[in-house]
């Protein structure tokens, strides 16, 4: 019984739940911020520097929500779901000719890490408001 509230075994189901969950996060921020922005000028840098900080805040935003919406604890579950996305996201990179967005394990390691510890903060966070977490 995945659903009940003291399940707090490591569940398979809450890893794809929570990749999932960061997929639609991205684009609901994407494009609430991609319609704020459209017609207005503004550099490569800023753009590149806004999808960075929506893609970062969207592993925090979809940890939160995993954590208030899934029953018992679930703090590890984002964190892997999040470190699988950043690597399914790489993977891309094997797929594409441009040599700027070339695949290396560093890039992938470094992004996993950062996105792993995001979206654990925001899972403890989620646990913490729905009253799970000390």
């Amino acid at each position: 019984m995945i659903f009940s509230k003291r399940n707090n075994k490591f569940s398979f189901l809450w890893v794809i739940l929570s990749l999932i969950t960061f997929v639609f996060v991205e684009l609901f921020l994407g494009g609430f911020v991609g319609q704020v922005l459209i017609g207005k000028y503004i550099s490569i840098s800023l753009k590149l520097t806004i999808q960075a900080l929506l893609h970062l805040s969207s592993f925090f935003i979809g940890g939160v929500i995993i954590g208030i919406l899934s029953p018992g604890i679930r703090i590890s579950e984002p964190a892997i779901a999040a470190f699988l996305s950043v690597g399914i996201m790489f993977s891309i990179s094997m797929f594409t000719p441009y040599s700027y967005i070339s695949f290396s394990q560093e890039k992938m390691l470094i992004g996993g890490c950062i996105a792993f510890f995001l979206s654990m903060m925001g899972a403890r966070l989620g646990e913490r408001v729905v009253g799970n977490w000390p």
